[in-house]
């Protein structure tokens, strides 16, 4: 399949059917733990790539494709088939799912890049909501994985309405709490006062969930003066009125692009989620290397 693929993710508790809006892997981050961003052949071809304007390659400022919208509608009707036939589960790499597990959780607008840049993100949405009505049970959710650069936008901010309606949740990053780090992580051009700025408008509307990755860089994690101020973020979203569902805090568990990015260690998230829960009585769960 092209646009569809299934997996099983620790962060949706079981079986999630992701939806891929950028097969030639654009975004407007270049994160340092990025997995496709590991896997992109120029990486392997230019060593030495500088990340400029917050390009993952050369050709980044480039509109993608447009996906076939059939298409895609024909894959995830099929996907979703496979998985309330059981006929998913007979593939090799799905063999061993545990019973409980092997429940569509969500479909997850994810994949290789940021997914609110797709023009056709509104239109993909409305489909993915028909179908979801039409093929699934109501406990099945619709998930936007986003770097929250475009919650402004207004198309995205009606699609996401649209989702919202349709038993949806918005995952929002915040790997941060000041500009320099979040340039650090993200390596984007776009400033941090925008992202945060699009969160807490987001949050106002509805709940969001907060998605934040801590790394050992350079064999340092994040020091506690930054988790002093990302917890300061997280307090000025819901002072300033809006709601954040819960957290998912979690650390690499895949190979990232650069060398000098290591996970953290499981205690180390833990003390970092303990800080967070006890300082703001937000809702953390917590999710590890292995």
């Amino acid at each position: 399949m092209k646009y569809v693929y299934p997996v099983v993710s620790r962060r949706a508790g079981g079986l999630s059917i992701g939806v891929n809006l950028s097969p030639t892997a654009r975004c407007n981050f270049a994160c340092v733990y990025c997995q496709v961003l590991g896997e992109l052949e120029f990486k392997l071809q230019n060593p030495d790539q500088v990340f400029e304007e917050g390009d993952r390659r050369p050709n980044a400022h480039l509109l993608s494709p447009l996906v076939d919208i059939p298409r895609l509608e024909t894959e995830l009707r099929e996907q979703i088939e496979m998985v309330e036939s059981g006929e998913l589960f007979q593939d090799e790499m799905f063999s061993q799912t545990p019973s409980a597990k092997r429940v569509l959780q969500d479909i997850a607008f994810s994949g290789d890049g940021e997914p609110t840049l797709s023009p056709q993100f509104p239109e993909v949405v409305r489909l993915v909501a028909a179908v979801r009505a039409e093929c699934c049970s109501e406990s099945t959710k619709i998930v936007v994985i986003t770097n929250g650069s475009c919650l402004d936008v207004p198309v995205v901010r009606d699609a996401l309405w649209t989702l919202h309606a349709n038993h949806g949740e918005v995952w929002a990053k915040l790997d941060a709490g000041t500009e320099e780090y979040f340039r650090t992580i993200s390596r984007s051009a776009l400033s941090f006062e925008k992202i945060l700025s699009n969160l807490a408008s987001m949050a106002k509307e509805f709940p969001i969930v907060i998605q934040s990755c801590f790394l050992s860089l350079h064999g340092a994690g994040p020091s506690a003066e930054e988790i002093q101020a990302y917890i300061a973020r997280l307090r000025e979203i819901v002072d300033g009125g809006g709601a954040i569902q819960r957290i998912q805090m979690y650390t690499t568990a895949r190979k990232p692009p650069e060398l000098w990015v290591q996970p953290l260690a499981d205690a180390q998230i833990d003390e970092i989620a303990a800080t967070v829960r006890r300082e703001t009585d937000l809702a953390v769960e917590t999710f590890y290397s292995r």
